[in-house]
């Protein structure tokens, strides 16, 4: 156990020590274009004119616009993860904070995904790796709330958690229907007490 687990860090350890600064500087670029245009607006010269390389090292690097959206997606590169991974078990004030400053921030860039998600593939891939998180993160915030993982309701009770603090709320309320953050929060909040049958502190 201990040896597979050492290989594991080792593999990550090689993953991380093999993205250098220039494609940091590359892959920081593309998320910057991602907060401001639509995927299929930007290209590899935007990119390259931004991160201050040319567009032949970044195909030499990622092999195309979509293997550096990849790269982007693997390494956390917008930090969504990172952010996210402050919430901690039982504390769901500061989870909804938290997860509320993710929306608050990249909110209108996943909506533009969206809206090319049947599209583009690459959008597909995207949006999907963000459901797979969001699944994971809501098993780890609210697993003093669920029941056993081999329940037959641990399944239901999961979904319930996803579906009340999904994304596609926060595009409802604040941006269908114009609603204010403080409202927003409450909404959400709501939600979160409803199904956990006590107050957030």
């Amino acid at each position: 156990m201990n040896s597979e687990l050492e290989k594991r860090k080792y593999r990550m350890t090689s993953r991380a020590e093999k993205v250098s600064q220039n494609d940091q500087k590359i892959m920081k670029a593309i998320v910057q274009l991602w907060e401001e245009l639509p995927i299929n607006e930007i290209t590899l010269e935007k990119v390259a004119i931004k991160s201050g390389v040319t567009v032949r090292t970044i195909l030499r690097k990622f092999g195309s616009k979509e293997g550096l959206i990849e790269a982007c997606v693997e390494n956390d590169a917008a930090g969504r993860r990172k952010n996210r991974d402050l919430a901690v078990p039982g504390d769901y004030k500061r989870a909804l904070e938290i997860l509320l400053e993710d929306y608050e921030k990249l909110g209108d860039a996943s909506i533009r995904t969206l809206a090319v998600e049947e599209e583009l593939p690459i959008a597909g891939k995207m949006l999907d790796k963000g459901r797979a998180n969001h699944r994971e993160w809501c098993k780890k915030v609210f697993a003093p709330d669920l029941p056993d993982a081999n329940s037959p309701e641990y399944e239901h009770r999961l979904m319930t958690f996803i579906t009340a603090t999904e994304f596609y709320l926060w595009k409802l309320l604040r941006r269908d229907l114009k609603r204010s953050y403080e409202e927003t929060y409450k909404i959400y909040r709501s939600l979160l007490e409803g199904l956990i049958q006590r107050k957030i502190s």
